[in-house]
C-alpha cells in the first residue's frame, strides 16, 4: 500500500478551514500559523452549530502556548460575535461560547490526560491525588 501524496500548504490550510466534519491534527514547525488556524477552525464550529465550546479539545504541548491559545480564541469569538450581523443563531453561539469557554478543554497536552485520568482514577490505575 502506497501512502497518499502530501498535501501541499494551500490544500493543508484550506483543509484545516473548511473540513469541519472531519477530525484532525495538525502538525507543523513553529510560528507556521498553527494556533491562528486551530482557533479560525474552532470559531467556525461554534458559529456553524457544528459543535459547542465544552464539547471541543485543543491542546498544545507548554503552558505557554496553552494561555496564547486561550487568549487568542477569546479574542476571535468576540471579534466573530460582532460580525455576526443579522445570523441571530450565530451571534447567540458565540456569545454562549465566550461565557463557557473556562469549561473548554484548551490546554497542555499534560493537563487535559490528567483531567481524563481524575475524572476515571480507579478505572486507570491512579491515586487520584496524583501530581502532574
Amino acid at each position: 500500500m502506497t501512502a497518499p501524496p502530501a498535501l501541499t500548504d494551500p490544500q493543508a490550510r484550506d483543509l484545516i478551514a473548511n473540513a469541519l466534519d472531519t477530525t484532525l491534527i495538525v502538525e507543523a514547525a513553529a510560528g507556521t500559523g498553527k494556533t491562528t488556524a486551530l482557533v479560525g477552525r474552532t470559531v467556525r464550529l461554534i458559529a456553524e452549530g457544528k459543535a459547542d465550546v465544552d464539547k471541543i479539545v485543543a491542546v498544545t504541548f507548554t503552558e505557554k502556548a496553552a494561555g496564547e491559545l486561550k487568549l487568542r480564541l477569546r479574542e476571535r469569538l468576540d471579534s466573530a460575535r460582532m460580525a455576526s450581523g443579522h445570523d441571530d443563531q450565530a451571534r447567540a453561539r458565540l456569545d454562549q461560547a465566550l461565557t463557557q469557554l473556562e469549561e473548554a478543554h484548551v490546554g497542555t497536552i499534560h493537563a487535559f490526560c490528567a483531567d481524563l485520568l481524575r475524572e476515571r482514577p480507579v478505572e486507570a490505575g491512579v491515586d487520584p491525588l496524583f501530581a502532574v
